[in-house]
């Protein structure tokens, strides 16, 4: 069992953006489930707009960090490929021939 990889088998990838996206899917999620609450049980409680409100405004701040990542990630990724002379790797799609022309189908 390998372990020092991200699961998605794309070697490439950094740490830092892989975490911001689990955070970021994480503060989504509980945003969308606040506002859940807010439409369906209106809840009256003094404190219930403060933190209602500020699940989306982390949301926004998490994904200005994972942007910032991600540019980062793929910046470094042009990088390293104008060093070495090879392509990034990009998991298994990367696999699918993309680069062989489309076989000639004779139709009817």
């Amino acid at each position: 069992m390998q372990t020092d990889g991200p699961p998605d088998g794309v070697p490439g990838r950094t740490r830092g953006p892989r975490v911001a996206e689990l955070a970021l899917c994480g503060v989504l999620a509980t945003a969308l489930l606040l506002s859940a609450v807010e439409a369906i049980a209106q809840p009256a409680a003094p404190w219930w707009p403060f933190v209602w409100q500020n699940a989306w405004t982390l949301s926004a701040v998490t994904l200005g960090c994972w942007a910032v990542l991600r540019i980062t990630e793929k910046a470094d990724a042009r990088d390293a490929e104008r060093r070495d002379g090879t392509p990034p790797q990009h998991g298994p799609a990367s696999q699918d021939r993309d680069d062989e022309p489309p076989s000639q189908c004779s139709g009817p």
